[in-house]
């Protein structure tokens, strides 16, 4: 799992791109709006994250996401491809979904 990774993203009905650093557990990375900063784990060819999403402070941000949010996701990994989803921490109503691509 170690290495740069590409990252298409679905929250609800806001879609996007970014780029996520994966190493030693640790996850970093970032899009136009936001940074992403969390741990993850691959066992097998399972894989969990724990991510928080913090806006950059001269992004425009919509209102619901202006603050920091916590983000479990859960999923799968098949060669240099992985996918997984979750939900924000207090809003199950909302679907994240992740498609990750190995670039490096």
């Amino acid at each position: 799992m170690e290495g740069l990774w590409y990252a298409h993203f679905t929250a609800g009905q806001i879609k996007g791109d970014g780029l996520a650093v994966l190493r030693d557990g640790e996850i970093l990375g970032g899009d136009a709006l936001h940074i992403y900063k969390g741990s993850y784990q691959a066992d097998g060819s399972h894989l969990y994250a724990n991510i928080r999403v913090s806006p950059h402070e001269s992004a425009e941000a919509p209102p619901d996401m202006q603050h920091p949010v916590n983000v479990f996701l859960k999923g799968s990994i098949t060669g240099d491809c992985a996918q997984v989803t979750g939900h924000p921490d207090r809003h199950d109503d909302v679907k994240i979904a992740v498609e990750l691509r190995k670039a490096l």
